[in-house]
């Protein structure tokens, strides 16, 4: 509540670095300009099993996106600003151990089969 004599400041631009997707612990953080992409995703607990890390990207305050942390252009301008969003997405392409083991033990089965067939002739 404000009360008579209160101050009001609304910043021009934003003060906060966003971390979000599959980190320990989505938040925000105040900007400090010595932190890098790294840090940020430290103090929000590090990337969580199912992310993939290959593909983290920066939403920029302006709408633009920084992509990927392997590409040339993205260690150049790759500096977190203020009122940026890191995106730490889900890794899709993530097989869970249980499928992956049913697909590869039905492979290794069927070729079993084919392999028994071919040799009762």
């Amino acid at each position: 509540m404000l009360k008579d004599g209160d101050t009001l400041r609304v910043p021009r631009f934003a003060q906060e670095v966003t971390v979000i997707g599959e980190v320990q612990y989505s938040t925000s953080h105040l900007y400090d300009p010595s932190l890098s992409r790294e840090d940020y995703l430290r103090l929000s607990g590090g990337a969580t099993q199912k992310a993939d890390e290959q593909r983290i990207y920066i939403v920029r305050a302006n709408g633009s996106v920084a992509m990927g942390s392997g590409s040339r252009w993205f260690r150049e301008s790759g500096s977190v600003q203020p009122g940026d969003t890191i995106v730490v997405p889900l890794d899709v392409e993530r097989m869970r151990p249980l499928p992956l083991w049913t697909a590869i033990t039905t492979i290794i089965f069927n070729l079993a089969v084919a392999v028994a067939a071919v040799n009762s002739f």
